[in-house]
């Protein structure tokens, strides 16, 4: 198990950067605004931690499913006598 785990680790990390990107643009664009620069800062480290997390978990799930255990498959058989049937007919 320790195999795959590097790289979903990496898969995560790249979907990652790609959303810095973004988060970066909005901090340079609330640069140039009015907003002070400490609160957008704030923002972007609880963002950075929520989205991390979301993104470790979102490259597990494409990986392994949704869940964990044993699915359970029940098959029904028809059975070859019917017992309605057969007493339907031994009372005619």
């Amino acid at each position: 198990m320790v195999g795959p785990m590097w790289r979903l680790r990496l898969e995560a990390a790249l979907t990652l950067l790609d959303h810095l990107l973004l988060h970066a643009d909005h901090l340079l664009s609330a640069w140039l605004d009015i907003r002070p620069l400490h609160r957008s800062l704030g923002e972007a480290a609880a963002w950075l931690g929520r989205t991390w997390r979301a993104h470790l978990h979102r490259a597990h799930v494409r990986r392994y499913g949704p869940g964990r255990g044993v699915i359970a498959v029940v098959t029904n058989r028809r059975s070859t006598t019917n017992t309605t049937n057969t007493e339907e007919t031994r009372e005619r």
